[in-house]
């Protein structure tokens, strides 16, 4: 396709991100990656030594570190779960779950003094992902010839096109340009990178109302590491948006432990208590039962989605919401009065 591809997620509409690494031994290209994840959109990553097979700039993936030069860097954090983007230095990459870094072209608004050798800095087709103050999430790919830009010409066309960007991070180019998703609009290469971003689309959950339950107040720097039950601590129900309060409702711990003995396995709590303002940001139902504390989206170690809703439907057999996320890899479990169940 001989022209620019855009896709924009409106906040709250990206349900999950994945960081796809591939082995060398089995390369892909992002529609190959598209296919086999299911994921609605997959773009190319990070750029990557295509010797050594590891990315040239700091990544992390699923936990697990890719590629660390100890250097710091500004890049995109997230957790696995997650469908919004932070953007963090590669020294916090400890305390995220997925990390990617490349060349930072605006932060805060404004250009960003990015640091790129001659190869990456020559006029080439570009791929970016572009974050606006409202969180919406913008990927733009523009193929490899007329239309290529040079680091400096995209900074400048984003400024211009989006006088509301809060930053934009600029990906692998050239030959590795790609975006794969459902349709017509797609830029097709038979390169395999090393590694993609694949997003998936969130569906929301009913709505709920407000629970008639327990529900207990926390900080999260003062009660951040106090126990709550053998497995959980008060810290993994805290808001991703960084503040203090948490809220947390013991039945849902009550719950989250029985799981936990249940399956004799790792229970990862992917998103709990959120803030109002963060639940609108990505994008949860009004009156979403994780404003209350009473919520919590959980992955179980070597469990589909399925098999935890199946269970937990076992300990509420009459009460509580149970939404099944299976594409996007993780269980909503709610302590609500009334039951209701859901597939996302």
């Amino acid at each position: 396709m001989n022209k620019a591809v855009t896709v924009t997620f409106a906040p709250g509409e990206i349900g999950r991100i994945q960081l796809y690494a591939t082995r060398k031994a089995a390369k892909k290209t992002a529609s190959q990656v598209r296919k086999l994840t299911g994921a609605d959109v997959v773009i190319n990553g990070s750029l990557y030594d295509s010797n050594k097979w590891i990315p040239n700039c700091d990544v992390k993936a699923d936990g697990k570190v890719l590629s660390d030069d100890k250097y710091s860097y500004r890049g995109l954090g997230w957790n696995s779960g997650e469908g919004a983007f932070h953007v963090v230095t590669s020294a916090e990459m400890g305390k995220w779950d997925n990390f990617l870094s490349c060349v930072l072209l605006l932060w805060q608004g404004a250009a960003y003094p990015y640091h790129a050798d001659a190869a990456v800095s020559r006029r080439s087709g570009r791929t970016v992902i572009i974050g606006l103050e409202d969180g919406t999430t913008v990927l733009r790919c523009f193929p490899d010839g007329r239309l290529g830009k040079t680091p400096a010409e995209l900074q400048a066309a984003i400024l211009r096109e989006f006088p509301a960007v809060s930053w934009a991070l600029m990906l692998d180019g050239g030959g590795s340009v790609q975006l794969s998703q459902e349709g017509s609009e797609y830029i097709y290469s038979t390169r395999r990178v090393h590694n993609y971003l694949c997003f998936w689309r969130a569906d929301p959950e009913p709505k709920g109302e407000k629970p008639m339950v327990e529900i207990n107040a926390y900080s999260k720097a003062k009660d951040g590491g106090k126990r709550l039950s053998s497995n959980f601590k008060v810290s993994e129900f805290a808001c991703h948006d960084g503040s203090d309060a948490v809220l947390v409702a013991p039945r849902l711990v009550m719950v989250l432990q029985s799981i936990r003995s249940h399956f004799g396995a790792a229970v990862t709590i992917s998103s709990a208590y959120r803030t109002p303002q963060y639940n609108t940001k990505v994008g949860g139902v009004a009156h979403s039962q994780h404003c209350y504390g009473t919520a919590a989206d959980i992955v179980v170690r070597g469990k589909t989605p399925a098999q935890v809703a199946a269970y937990v439907r076992e300990l509420m057999p009459d009460w509580g919401g149970v939404g099944i996320y299976a594409k996007q890899g993780f269980t909503h479990i709610d302590v609500r009065e009334d039951k209701t169940d859901w597939t996302g």
